[in-house]
């Protein structure tokens, strides 16, 4: 199994190398921007509905009172978004009681009310897109509940935006016609999905106008344009941990992965030993737990997983996987309404919980082993590193440590100076005599006159 590193990782800043180190990286932190990538769809009853946007007002408020104490250049991100944060886990009762005058002036308003009637009755999965429509269209009266109270108690003046709001409603109306007439038609859903997918376009159009007119205030462009999207994308961290990815492939002969992965054919490849070729693994050094003295360690044995290259990804219903949450924390915050009443998104919490449980974390993985065709001819296998505790949240934390052992070989790539496969050597051969290591090859990549391809060529064989 092959790893590409640039000389700069293995003998640089990090000395990968010399401390036998592998790198897990966060999926944002690699080259391709659907890593991770589920269909997440909204569809559920009232309740979880209502608990959904009360979640999202008790966000927002959040982030307004934080801009307040921000600078304009500012940013506010995602991870700004207290999405672990509830109604019952708020300091005070006033704060509390503030929080429920928000609620009651939100879901008060005409619109509002209108809207979430026919968010309910909508019989389609709303995926991610839809469903920043829908926030976007009551994004103005969630903010608008937030001022409202807020200068009703003398944390800002009266704004004359509150009252302009009030008088808005009649906006809704054409849209609602427009939705119950396609609704009665055969071709209602796929009529419905153009509609929304015209309606999201304009909106992302009009977020970047608005953008450049708040090009003044960072913060602002973050609350009034982006937080909807934000808050989107937070709250998909509510169905499973964060999960952090080391890249091998099967192979080291490509030149143009060489040129991506190689920098520039500059790099170097390291080859690790696999016993089974049909069930790859790979020991490692990682946090196991924790004691009173700190983190405890131990060896793992990690599977190297296959990639699967397809334009399918996986669906999620997010009501029925919010997988990160107590069971008592969901039932009162997100499955349960004002009366009691529990939610029918709730059932699999208590008539089949263990079956549904392993199907959750069955499917966890398979978003990060999952790509686009156009990447297949990378062959890659990944390690997936994950707790639930959040033992590697912190980078260095995500440096787990290899067997010298289980270093094969280290190729070099066309262009590796001369100067750097001298020092890679020369670390290689006191690594070998530290462990009692007889041998170790170096190879360097070349064009094969015979295959009329790349191959490796062994360039020395250290014997100790």
């Amino acid at each position: 199994m092959y790893r590409f590193r640039t000389v700069s990782n293995l003998i640089g800043e990090f000395q990968e190398l010399q401390k036998q180190q592998i790198y897990f990286a966060h999926p944002e932190q690699l080259n391709d921007p659907m890593e991770g990538m589920r269909r997440y769809f909204w569809r559920g009853d009232e309740i979880v509905w209502r608990n959904l946007l009360k979640h999202y007002l008790l966000c927002l408020e959040h982030v307004v009172t934080l801009a307040r104490l921000t600078e304009e250049n500012e940013q506010i991100t995602k991870d700004d978004i207290p999405i672990y944060k509830s109604l019952e886990n708020l300091p005070t009762d006033l704060y509390r009681e503030r929080i429920q005058e928000v609620y009651e002036v939100f879901f008060s308003n005409r619109f509002v009310q209108s809207y979430l009637s026919f968010i309910i009755k909508n019989p389609y999965k709303i995926y991610s897109e839809e469903l920043y429509v829908h926030l976007k269209f009551l994004f103005r009266y969630a903010l608008n509940a937030v001022f409202e109270v807020d200068a009703k108690h003398g944390f800002i003046p009266t704004s004359g935006d509150i009252n302009e709001l009030k008088s808005d409603n009649e906006q809704a109306d054409a849209f609602f016609t427009i939705w119950e007439k396609i609704s009665e038609l055969p071709d209602g859903q796929e009529m419905y999905e153009h509609l929304m997918k015209a309606v999201h376009e304009v909106m992302k159009e009009m977020d970047f106008q608005h953008i450049i007119k708040l090009n003044s205030s960072i913060k602002m462009q973050n609350i009034y344009v982006e937080f909807p999207q934000m808050y989107i994308e937070a709250i998909k961290a509510l169905t499973y941990p964060e999960a952090y990815i080391a890249c091998f492939m099967d192979n080291c002969t490509n030149s143009s992965i060489w040129g991506t992965y190689g920098d520039n054919h500059r790099g170097v490849c390291l080859k690790y030993k696999i016993k089974d070729q049909e069930k790859p693994t790979l020991k490692l050094k990682t946090i196991t737990g924790f004691s009173s003295s700190g983190n405890t360690y131990g060896t793992v044995e990690f599977p190297l997983k296959k990639m699967i290259y397809s334009n399918e990804f996986d669906e999620l219903d997010f009501f029925r996987n919010i997988g990160r949450l107590p069971v008592g924390h969901l039932e009162r915050q997100w499955y349960t309404n004002e009366k009691g009443e529990r939610s029918i998104c709730s059932e699999h919490l208590f008539s089949n919980k263990e079956e549904w449980r392993g199907r959750h974390w069955e499917s966890f993985e398979t978003a990060y082993l999952n790509k686009l065709p156009a990447w297949s001819h990378e062959r890659e296998y990944r390690i997936i590193l994950s707790s639930v505790l959040e033992m590697f949240s912190e980078s260095k934390d995500r440096l787990l440590e290899y067997n010298f052992e289980d270093l094969e070989a280290i190729i070099f790539g066309i262009n590796t100076p001369k100067e750097d496969r001298i020092k890679i050597i020369e670390i290689v051969n006191e690594k070998c005599k530290k462990e009692g290591r007889k041998q170790f090859d170096f190879y360097e990549m070349a064009y094969s006159n015979i295959k009329q391809e790349m191959d490796t060529r062994k360039i020395l064989s250290l014997k100790l």
